[in-house]
Formats: C-alpha cells, sequence, structure tokens
C-alpha cells in the first residue's frame, strides 16, 4: 500500500486547495510530463524529515553520550574559532569542521578525500557534524581549504587535543565503536611544537 498520493499537473491546477488539504495527512507526489517532479508535504511530515539523520543514530552511541561535553568545550572557545574563520576567510563554519577532524581521529579516516566521501553517506557523520539528510556536502576544495587553515593554527589543534584528553580520556578504551588514531592527533601537535621551537631559535 502506497503512502502518498500522486497527481498530475492539470488536476493540480483545478484541484489545488483539496490537495494542499489531503497532504496534510498524507504526501502528495506531483507528477510533470509523466515524471515525479515535487513533493507537497505537511509541517509535520516535513519536521519529521529534517530529523531524520538523528533518528537513526541509537541514544546509547559513544558519540551522542560524548557529544554535549564536546560541544560546550567548542561553544567555550568559540570566539577562538570565529576570529580564525573571519581572518583567513574560511567559507564552512569552523565549529562544525572541528567535528570533522574530531571523526577523523576517532575513526582513523586516512585521507581528507575519504574523509569527505563519509560525510556524503555515513549517517553517523552526517548527523554528529549537523549536517541533515539532504544536505549537500560543501564543494570539495573548499572543504579541504578549510580544514587546511584549522590544522595550519596551532589553537585549534591544541582545542582538538583537549577534546580528546578531556571529554574522551581513559574512556576511549571502553568505547569499541572507535578505532582512535592518536598518531594523527600526535603528528598535527608535533608539526606546530617543530615551528615553535624554530621560531625561538
Amino acid at each position: 500500500m502506497e503512502r502518498y498520493t500522486k497527481v498530475g499537473m492539470q488536476e493540480l491546477d483545478q484541484r489545488l486547495s483539496k490537495i494542499v488539504e489531503a497532504a496534510r495527512k498524507q504526501p502528495v507526489s506531483v507528477y510533470r510530463y509523466g515524471a515525479p517532479w515535487v513533493w507537497i508535504v505537511s509541517q509535520d511530515d516535513w519536521q519529521g524529515a529534517l530529523h531524520e539523520v538523528a533518528s537513526c543514530v541509537p541514544p546509547g552511541h559513544s558519540l551522542a553520550v560524548l557529544r554535549p561535553r564536546i560541544e560546550a568545550l567548542l561553544d567555550a572557545e568559540g570566539a577562538m574559532l570565529a576570529q580564525l574563520a573571519d581572518e583567513q576567510g574560511m567559507s564552512i563554519a569552523p565549529h562544525t569542521l572541528m567535528h570533522v577532524l574530531l571523526l577523523q581521529i576517532l575513526y582513523s579516516v586516512p585521507s581528507e578525500k575519504q574523509l569527505y566521501e563519509q560525510l556524503n553517506y555515513n549517517l553517523l557523520f552526517r548527523w554528529f557534524t549537523g549536517l541533515e539528510l539532504k544536505s549537500r556536502v560543501w564543494n570539495f576544495s573548499l572543504f579541504s581549504h578549510d580544514l587546511g587553515v584549522l590544522l595550519g593554527s596551532a589553537m585549534a589543534v591544541a582545542l582538538l587535543q583537549r577534546m580528546v584528553d578531556e571529554v574522551l580520556g581513559s574512556s576511549v578504551q571502553a568505547m569499541p565503536e572507535f578505532s582512535l588514531n592518536l598518531a594523527l592527533l600526535n603528528s598535527w601537535v608535533a608539526r606546530h611544537n617543530a615551528v615553535g621551537a624554530a621560531e625561538n631559535h
């Protein structure tokens, strides 16, 4: 049994008010030249669709448990991240990309390209970074550039380290969902330590 109604353009023109009223109870698919064209859905159905990604994440999943503490730490450093984004002309919110970099560490994603691909189809990754089900992922060149800005900032990398140390800590060993790549984080930190040491000489 279909969970929606189909109508054509001619019928839509003739019976618009009745079709819109019917859409409050059941989504309506409008066809044009024999092919699906647009949907008419109620406000409740639309809001439900927007929350569809979140509904796919179990409440007890480690990311769902950790997320409030991660958000609190990022919010506390919001001014620093906003200033960095403004100075470096970032197109993507740094708050969002800090989530992306944390996912790369937590799940040992080996490259930016694979990280980008995961954001296109991995519902857990999309939920954690705030992408809705139908949201388009950013252009890869923008994505790569803005990640580079964050990784080029000693303050942003230090914040990532705090997120791992303070939020995850030793408890990460008891979270089988993750395959933590601390070597990747340490390489980012070491790069800035080396630059700092060179500048002091």
